[in-house]
């Protein structure tokens, strides 16, 4: 049972709660009353009373049915062997910071985690200022809280602790499409002209060409260039992630998003220009620097001068700092395969085609997008050949 005192600490008074925690350890609770030690004693031994009074005891640990948050540590430790080190990073950046904090201020049990209490959970999430700007989370921010709850909870379904997941059933908001920015064709003739010299130049001009994602485009090494058929394979990744402890890792993989996204794709000439001409510059700084160049990434084509590997982050950061200089219009990184696909589409190309291009590992996604960019021009034909119908024009 909880005790409390109050205790002098310089030339005030402190009420000291000592406890013991879940794990039945003692703690103290020393908080300050404000109260100059002489002459109020008693007052702050009515603080301390009202204190007691109020003060929840944490509730030992029951393995049948454990606190949420404890519950919750058991699946990250469960999940770890069992995912990529940067899914992992990503579960424990998430649950760390918005499912852990939430459930452990109102100190509830797993079996005792009702629909209810899951929707309170999303409602409050909805209202709270985790987006961007202080703003409202995004409904694909809460969809994403959603995920983890519902695996979470499904791995107490697999224990046999709770008989159903309650979360199956709670009303989410509506998750509305992603409006992507894109590129016109002489902006991005524009952007390529303006990067050209730039450190990142090349890497923007092969994401313009082949419409390949920021980890593909970091990913990509020397050996899978082939100059004498003029292909270049996209089959290595890398990617920053956080490790368990919250600390930035690169994690390089010899594999993409998915099957279809392992590609080889042609290798324009402008594309074998560039990657001849870095060839060169890497073998001259090679010589320049001597043993401060780092060679524990030469297998890599993008590096800067010391040859270390440009990392997805510094990618997408100067390409944005070089797009605001320039003035041009606000499509991000990614959103340049997005721009590569819709004039594509505007270009007749046929969606098979751009499918592969693009490594969508399912050709509705690149339906969406053709169908997209198609859309202003498919209902300028349809009124119009209505217009011809009505008209009796050939």
């Amino acid at each position: 049972m909880a005790t409390v005192s109050v205790q002098p600490k310089g030339d005030t008074w402190y009420t000291v709660i000592s406890f013991k925690d879940s794990d039945g350890k003692w703690k103290n609770k020393m908080q300050t009353t404000k109260l100059p030690l002489k002459g109020n004693k008693k007052k702050a031994e009515k603080i301390a009373a009202e204190r007691l009074s109020a003060f929840k005891e944490p509730e030992g640990k029951d393995p049948d049915n454990p606190l949420f948050v404890d519950f919750i540590e058991d699946w990250l430790e469960f999940k770890e062997p069992l995912v990529e080190i940067s899914t992992y990073g990503g579960y424990v950046s998430t649950v760390k910071s918005v499912h852990i904090p939430y459930f452990k201020s109102n100190q509830i049990r797993l079996k005792d985690l009702n629909l209810r209490e899951v929707q309170k959970f999303y409602d409050e999430m909805m209202r709270s200022n985790r987006g961007r700007g202080g703003k409202n989370p995004a409904p694909s921010t809460i969809h994403k809280y959603h995920t983890l709850l519902h695996e979470i909870l499904e791995y107490a379904v697999l224990m046999e602790m709770i008989p159903f997941n309650p979360a199956s059933r709670a009303v989410l908001p509506k998750n509305t499409e992603p409006n992507h920015n894109t590129f016109t064709e002489d902006e991005l003739r524009r952007l390529n002209s303006l990067l050209e010299n730039e450190l990142i130049g090349p890497m923007i001009l092969f994401d313009s060409l082949l419409a390949i994602r920021r980890s593909e485009t970091v990913g990509i090494r020397w050996k899978v260039a082939d100059f004498d058929n003029n292909l270049i394979a996209i089959n290595h990744t890398v990617v920053e992630a956080k490790d368990k402890n919250g600390k930035k890792i690169l994690v390089k993989k010899d594999r993409t998003k998915s099957k279809k996204s392992n590609r080889t794709l042609p290798m324009t000439p402008e594309m074998k220009i560039v990657l001849l001409n870095l060839k060169k510059q890497q073998e001259e700084n090679r010589k320049l620097f001597g043993n401060a160049y780092n060679e524990a990434d030469s297998e890599y084509v993008f590096v800067d001068e010391l040859g270390n590997l440009i990392t997805p982050g510094y990618l997408s950061r100067r390409y944005t700092r070089l797009r605001n200089k320039y003035k041009l219009p606000k499509v991000t990184l990614h959103e340049l395969r997005h721009t590569v696909a819709t004039l594509l589409a505007k270009h007749k190309i046929h969606m098979k085609y751009i499918q592969l291009t693009l490594g969508h590992s399912d050709i509705s996604t690149t339906a969406n997008i053709y169908m997209h960019s198609a859309a202003d021009e498919a209902t300028y034909e349809s009124v119009n050949m209505m217009r011809k119908i009505l008209t009796g024009e050939e």
